[in-house]
């Protein structure tokens, strides 16, 4: 007897592979999300990447939902950012190799906490329930609900994962400083019909759209299982109703790409990227180098050319802007060349404080003359411009001292730059801040205005960074409807419109974007940009997704009580 009962057992337990297909299937989709971004860029997969995950977290047996829903997200998140942010081992820097895996798994492993909150809600506050999808007829064979009830679930569903999805997203964003990076709708930065609709609701709210259409995807596909074994069809309003949805994104779309240039300003801009090691970059012995090549680039292309802006890359001196005479001398002797601007990545020192910034200088004639601007960094970046805790915890200062051995002082002014003899202002953003659209949007003023983001990708060498960072650039332009230049020591040197389409690019046919050279184009600004609805009101949608994602929570904490 007590053997036959072990054998009842034995046939009752699923296989062994039966058991791994979830978790192989939430590696699968962290996979798939992680070709959808530079340098695999496979659009085509943002709409269907979490299907594996969504099965394996609705359809496989568990009585553990809760638990077994973070988990699986959590390997999803896990496997994404491990791929996608890869390029932080890639840090050129001596002695970093260590530091970086280090600071590369702790990252993946804190950001992959958010995909795993969103599988837990997934597995449980949005899961469809397939009693409703395809309810069994009555027993006289007439259908026992509504034509649109299983639609309606449907939606309601697909609208609760995409609202939890836009708001962990916008979290990420700005939670402990934010690390917004990829979000899924960057995925999309090559559709640029589709990105249109970010001047509305942000790059964050566009993530709203492929995560809705992908849960009705595979709720569609579900039903129609069910609706067949079952032998009854029902309306598919909520497959029609997504279609819709991308339709209307689509046109909103097309009506901004076709519009005509408006008037505006024609600024001829020349930008220099010298692309210099970072193992060289703050070498004294290099110093010298370095201002003579960006001398000597300059003054070749400025006596052809006759710009009206040059552009230098971030932290283009070698010491800080005031401190050193050399600086002076050096870009007197530039100034005096022509009549034009010059901006470049400066760091500042304040001496009565003893604080030190990164920034941007705006000047023209004279280095230090009436028309000089200058900017300070407001968003740092953990890690590579200060240390965070580095008092309280002197192991990670100690650890970091090699890469990092002081922090920047953080600035705290958004007004915009005047530029000089025209009237026109500069969005200034420095290195990552061009991927932060919370911080971007408050420089922006009923005015003629253009973004300059002057950074330097060499920390990664030639890996994907200075792409997918370029991927994300883009939508300040869509979201605040102003054209950048982006001047990079080493990345992508371009020009990018207001509607994010990319007008001109530093590239050679074989050396890609990593070479030396100078970008000479011209840049268009319009006098009529609007304040957008994002530049007025933020994330507005995101916050508007991360209340709706809370009550549908709270009333089905309730619900289940009350059951």
């Amino acid at each position: 007897m007590e053997k036959e009962t072990e054998q009842m057992e034995t046939k009752s337990k699923p296989p062994y592979w039966l058991n791994r297909l979830p978790w192989l299937a939430a590696v699968s989709s962290g996979v798939l999300l992680a070709l959808c971004f530079p340098r695999f860029g496979n659009e085509t997969l943002v709409w269907l990447w979490a299907a594996p995950l969504m099965i394996a977290l609705w359809w496989t047996p568990t009585e553990k939902r809760l638990r077994r829903g973070f988990q699986l997200g959590f390997v999803t998140g896990a496997t994404f950012f491990a791929i996608n942010l890869s390029w932080i081992t890639h840090m050129t820097l001596p002695n970093s190799l260590l530091p970086a895996i280090g600071g590369w798994l702790l990252l993946c492993t804190y950001l992959a906490l958010f995909f795993a909150v969103w599988g837990m809600i997934a597995a449980t506050v949005g899961q469809p329930r397939d009693e409703i999808l395809a309810p069994p007829p009555a027993e006289d064979g007439s259908k026992s609900d509504g034509l649109f009830r299983t639609s309606i679930h449907s939606l309601r569903i697909s609208l609760i994962n995409a609202s939890v999805w836009v708001g962990l997203e916008w979290l990420r964003g700005w939670l402990l400083t934010g690390f917004g990076w990829n979000g899924l709708g960057v995925a999309l930065h090559d559709n640029i019909n589709l990105i249109q609709i970010a001047d509305v609701v942000g790059v964050t709210g566009l993530s709203f759209l492929p995560m809705f259409v992908g849960c009705v995807l595979v709720i569609t596909v579900r039903r129609f299982q069910l609706e067949i074994r079952n032998q009854i069809l029902r309306p598919h309003l909520d497959f029609g109703l997504a279609l819709m949805m991308v339709a209307s994104v689509f046109l909103y779309g097309l009506q901004h790409t076709l519009k005509p240039p408006s008037e505006g300003t024609d600024l001829k801009v020349l930008m220099v990227q010298l692309a210099v090691p970072q193992t060289e970059k703050w070498d004294p012995e290099q110093a010298l180098s370095i201002i003579e090549d960006y001398q000597k680039y300059t003054e070749v292309y400025i006596s052809a050319n006759e710009p009206d802006l040059v552009l230098w890359p971030e932290s283009s001196l070698p010491t800080p802007l005031f401190e050193d005479p050399a600086n002076e001398r050096f870009l007197n002797h530039i100034l005096s060349k022509g009549e034009f601007a010059l901006m470049l990545g400066v760091t500042d020192f304040d001496y009565a404080a003893q604080e030190i910034y990164n920034g941007a200088a705006l000047m023209r004639d004279t280095y230090d003359g009436p028309d000089l601007e200058i900017y300070h960094k407001c968003h740092l970046v953990p890690f590579g411009e200060f240390v965070p805790f580095r008092k309280q915890i002197p192991f990670i200062g100690n650890l970091l001292a090699g890469i990092l051995p002081g922090d920047f002082n953080r600035g705290t002014s958004t007004v915009p730059l005047a530029y000089p003899g025209k009237d026109l202002q500069v969005i200034p953003l420095v290195c990552f801040e061009d991927t932060v659209g919370r911080l971007a949007r408050k420089f922006v003023r009923p005015a003629t205005q253009f973004i300059v983001n002057m950074t330097n990708d060499g920390w990664f060498g030639t890996s994907a960074a200075a792409e997918q960072h370029l991927a994300n650039a883009r939508f300040r332009c869509i979201e605040l409807r102003r054209p950048m230049a982006r001047a990079c020591n080493t990345g992508v040197t371009c020009l990018i419109q207001p509607s994010g389409r990319v007008s001109a690019k530093l590239e050679d046919p074989e050396l890609g974007v990593f070479m030396q050279g100078i970008l000479a184009s011209t840049l268009h600004v319009p006098s009529d940009a609007p304040m957008t609805l994002y530049a007025r009101y933020g994330d507005w949608f995101s916050a508007l997704a991360s209340l709706l994602a809370m009550l549908a929570i709270i009333y089905h904490i309730i619900h289940s009580r009350q059951r």
